[in-house]
């Protein structure tokens, strides 16, 4: 019994040897592979895949998690932007996040609320109604939750990054309540993310009320307005490195009242734009082509005839099964120029149209349905796939 016994421990530790051999002899050669070599690897690897990759050794986990590799990830990432389909379901209570290029690319997270901010380099930012916010890179399927804001009434809440500093910096902008009906004015809040732990308060000399999400653009964050009752809408800049803002004026007659917004900014062309909801094929946008002279320009189409998803007949814009009182938004511009336009809110259509205004062409891209019944949707454009691991001191 006892050179039975023997033997298995024998075999064991003979085993344990090998096995100990084997990965020295692994690992030297995987440390006599250059080090240009294994980022190049690693830049052609998903997301997902790196976040696992981090667990094979110590060498891979700092080149992964290191600045540099974050920057050419990025960097590469950048050349091929893709649309980010986000939509919140009832009955589940998920927020599904798909990526329209890559259909395999699924991710649901549960969360409060579903109002989602447009991404940042990778990042977004969602809140729900009880100002509880967090940070999240769709790409790797990572949702932290920021610390609480004040209790209050959040206005609105935007990401952005500044490219000078390298820094990703959250405003929030909330309603203070002088008593249960009396509106005392804002307050303004900001957070950089992996160098606070809290909410600091800045100084605003603009008492205004934020009416649409914000866009990130050269540092900056701009967001629709009004200043005041009755006064004219205005679009609001947020300095993010000097943290000032600056009001451009809109165009007159131009305005982004109205619940949800009648209007969105979007991005045209690189250049900031106000796009109105239309219960019609004609849409109308305002381009700010100057932002130190507040030049706008206005700009016009009216969306043709294009042929359904099989290519057997064609559809006036308005004989679609896409109901005009729940109106139409127009998202802006792809890379390749082509306008695309959605359905707002409306649960039961799952399609998008592209634009080319030059060719003055519009195709229809049909979207896989859920069984679930979704009561807010929406695309954002010019989503990059990030490897960016967030800091775990945000966890709440």
């Amino acid at each position: 019994m006892k050179r039975v016994v023997r033997k298995k421990e024998a075999i064991r530790n003979n085993s344990s040897q090998y096995l100990m051999k084997s990965k020295e002899r692994d690992d030297k050669d995987f440390i006599s592979l250059p080090v240009e070599l294994i980022i190049e690897i690693l830049t052609k690897l998903p997301p997902r895949s790196l976040s696992k990759l981090i667990c094979v050794s110590k060498l891979w986990s700092s080149i992964i998690q290191g600045k540099y590799f974050t920057d050419l990830y990025l960097t590469r990432s950048s050349t091929r932007p893709r649309l980010l389909f986000h939509r919140y379901c009832f009955d589940t209570r998920l927020s599904h996040y798909s990526s329209l290029e890559n259909p395999s690319f699924v991710h649901s997270i549960t969360l409060p609320g579903y109002q989602i901010s447009p991404p940042v380099r990778g990042l977004i930012c969602c809140r729900d109604h009880d100002s509880n916010a967090a940070i999240g890179n769709p790409s790797t399927g990572q949702f932290l939750t920021l610390p609480k804001v004040e209790r209050s009434w959040l206005n609105g809440i935007f990401l952005g990054y500044d490219p000078v500093d390298d820094l990703y910096k959250v405003l929030s902008m909330i309603v203070v309540l002088q008593d249960k009906h009396g509106y005392q004015g804002q307050r303004c809040q900001v957070l950089t993310l992996g160098a606070q732990e809290s909410w600091r308060t800045i100084e605003c000399k603009y008492p205004y009320y934020a009416l649409t999400q914000g866009i990130c653009q050269n540092g900056v964050i701009y967001y629709g307005a009004c200043p005041d009752i009755g006064d004219r809408y205005v679009l609001v800049s947020f300095d993010l490195r000097l943290e000032e803002f600056s009001l451009i004026t809109l165009p007159e007659g131009v305005h982004v009242s109205g619940y949800p917004p009648e209007s969105d900014l979007v991005s045209y062309n690189g250049k900031i734009a106000l796009a109105n909801h239309s219960p019609s094929p004609k849409f109308d946008l305002w381009v700010l082509m100057d932002v130190n002279k507040q030049e706008w320009t206005q700009i016009s189409f009216v969306v043709p005839c294009w042929e359904d998803s099989e290519g057997n007949a064609k559809f006036r814009f308005n004989v679609l099964r896409w109901p005009w009182e729940d109106k139409m938004r127009c998202r802006g511009t792809i890379s390749t120029g082509e306008l695309i336009i959605e359905p707002r809110d409306n649960p039961y259509q799952f399609s998008l149209l592209y634009y080319n205004p030059k060719e003055d062409k519009a195709r229809r891209v049909d979207l896989e349905r859920s069984g679930d019944r979704c009561i807010h949707r929406i695309t954002f454009l010019d989503h990059i796939e990030s490897p960016m691991f967030l800091p775990r001191k945000f966890i709440s």
